[in-house]
């Protein structure tokens, strides 16, 4: 017994569970009044600094997707990550840019396991992941945020996408 609370103990002065709020936001930039990239913005206080994680998505041609991960914050970053239920987002997208002082990951990714880390992020949470803290995203995110994400991605991935764009 006395094992298992050494355990526990070590394991919470390792990986430092922080239960500080993380505001949502969406993220929509338009292109000629059409969807260009759409994603979510995670805001919360690390190590006493306003720190902001950033994922976003913007189609490609076929069945994947540019995605973009990145970490604003005035501490350095070596290692972030946001995970799901099911889904860990440095798994999806595999290439990291270094480009101190903001961690950066871009790559292209397939729009079915991209849907499911959104709809998982969206309804159940999940938690951000930043070299040894971690801040929990609480599930389901805010209703105005998840409509406005899903509004987004609806018109970035319509079918006559293309032809709206140049109207």
């Amino acid at each position: 017994m006395n094992k298992f609370y050494l355990t526990l103990i070590i394991f919470f002065f390792y990986f430092k569970i922080t239960l500080a709020s993380v505001k949502v936001n969406s993220i929509i930039k338009l292109d000629n009044n059409v969807p260009e990239e759409c994603g979510l913005s995670f805001i919360f206080d690390h190590k006493g600094f306003l720190t902001e994680a950033m994922v976003y998505v913007k189609k490609t041609d076929g069945n994947n997707t540019l995605t973009q991960f990145k970490i604003i914050s005035k501490n350095q970053v070596k290692k972030a990550n946001i995970v799901t239920a099911s889904s860990e987002l440095n798994k999806i997208i595999t290439e990291e840019i270094n480009s101190e002082p903001i961690f950066f990951m871009s790559g292209e990714t397939n729009q079915d396991s991209m849907s499911i880390f959104f709809q998982e992020i969206l309804i159940g949470g999940g938690n951000v992941l930043i070299d040894q803290s971690s801040y929990e995203i609480k599930g389901p995110i805010d209703s105005k945020v998840r409509l406005e994400y899903l509004f987004c991605t609806g018109e970035m991935f319509l079918p006559n996408y293309e032809s709206n764009k140049n109207e």
